[in-house]
């Protein structure tokens, strides 16, 4: 509570600073249109074993878009303070069941920018790891993609596996963050999320979560970049803390993980066209009843946390509109039943692109895609085999941006 209080009268002090000063603009906000788009053609296989003990008969070959309009604007105030607003639309193709999730409203200044929305956090604007080409391909990067997501080759059900390298636990849960000017290369970034459930409950977290917990984040981290002899540096890393209570599948079960820590770490370093990254995140969370009593206490010492951890690594090199990169992620999620197995996934990823103009560029990618679902001792293979599936991606298409 402490936590809570100390950083609500910071953000007064700099709104009472805020206030104080003479704050007008000679003109309104006028807001500019801008985003992204892709349209993808491409080939997943599936495993034999799994689409037969699942029931499924999936067609090879698909047709994905990835699409959003983005609107921005800004002003200066002739105290010197920048208000900026950002609104993002999904215009098709993917995650269309939420076609307006994320904008922002932010303020900054000698100080640093404020920014608060559904957005990502402090940790995500900072976040550094494997670099990737090819645009809007597989919906962008190697973290939370189409591949992590099962669009392609298929995920298996209730399989937890971790989808990026940073921190992302909130998703685009409203929230509230600092991030200080840059200092000698170095970036101090803050986070406060009331729900780090990411389930945008437009009620108080507390008054719907009881006993079990609060759900409140809070995040930190700190990002360098620099230069040495012509070789480009970048380095991060990020903490968040969050008390986490159950949602409604989870009361359901009669479980969920409270006093959640996690740690993210990244780096990236270039020369020459060439460039080099890493990034590594580690889950460390508590699994109690919904009465607040650990599993531990209720049933003979059974294991009462619930792991988790996300690596990945990649290079990539680009000359002129040419552009190839080469990267891999592996991560794994305790289960959350006693399982001989944690739920993992596996991703190799080699994408390419070639820029036709401003703005256009032809982009293709293989990538292989392995998911395993954790199961109890003892399972038969029905229930084995529909808990693991792999194939192989091959896509091409168009990304845009504008």
């Amino acid at each position: 509570m402490k936590k809570t209080f100390a950083f609500a009268g910071a953000l007064t002090a700099v709104a009472t600073v805020m206030a104080v000063a003479p704050a007008f603009a000679a003109d309104p906000i006028k807001l500019s249109v801008g985003g992204y788009g892709s349209v993808l053609v491409g080939y997943a296989s599936q495993d034999d074993d799994f689409t037969k003990a699942t029931g499924r008969e999936v067609t090879g070959v698909d047709v994905k878009g990835d699409n959003e309009i983005h609107f921005k604007g800004s002003t200066t105030l002739d105290n010197g303070l920048t208000v900026a607003v950002k609104y993002e639309l999904e215009a098709g193709g993917r995650s269309m069941n939420d076609p307006a999730d994320t904008y922002s409203i932010s303020v900054g200044g000698a100080f640093g920018t404020i920014v608060a929305g559904a957005d990502g956090t402090a940790l995500s604007a900072i976040a550094k790891g494997a670099p990737v080409v090819g645009g809007r391909l597989f919906n962008a990067g190697l973290d939370e993609n189409d591949l992590t997501a099962g669009e392609y080759v298929l995920k298996p059900a209730n399989n937890e596996s971790v989808d990026a390298t940073f921190i992302n636990t909130s998703a685009d849960s409203e929230s509230i963050s600092y991030i200080s000017p840059s200092i000698a290369g170095f970036t101090f970034g803050a986070s406060y999320v009331p729900d780090v459930s990411g389930d945008d409950n437009p009620t108080q977290p507390s008054a719907t979560r009881g006993n079990a917990g609060s759900n409140e984040g809070y995040g930190v981290g700190l990002a360098w970049d620099g230069e040495l002899s012509g070789v480009t540096i970048g380095v991060e890393g990020g903490y968040l803390w969050a008390d986490a209570g159950p949602n409604a599948a989870n009361l359901a079960a009669g479980s969920y993980a409270a006093g959640r820590e996690e740690w993210q770490l990244g780096a990236q370093v270039g020369y020459a066209g060439f460039s080099f990254g890493g990034a590594y995140r580690d889950i460390s969370q508590d699994r109690k009843v919904t009465n607040g009593s650990s599993f531990a206490t209720l049933n003979g010492g059974e294991r009462d946390e619930v792991n988790g951890r996300a690596w990945e690594v990649g290079a990539a090199y680009k000359t002129g509109p040419y552009g190839v990169s080469l990267s891999y992620l592996d991560s794994s999620m305790e289960n959350t039943v006693k399982n001989v197995s944690d739920d993992s996934m596996k991703i190799w990823e080699l994408a390419g692109e070639y820029t036709m103009g401003p703005g256009v560029a032809l982009v293709a990618g293989v990538a292989h895609v392995d998911f395993e679902t954790g199961v109890a001792a003892g399972s038969n293979s029905t229930v084995v085999n529909s808990n693991e599936n792999s194939g192989w991606v091959v896509a091409t298409g168009l990304s845009l941006t504008f």
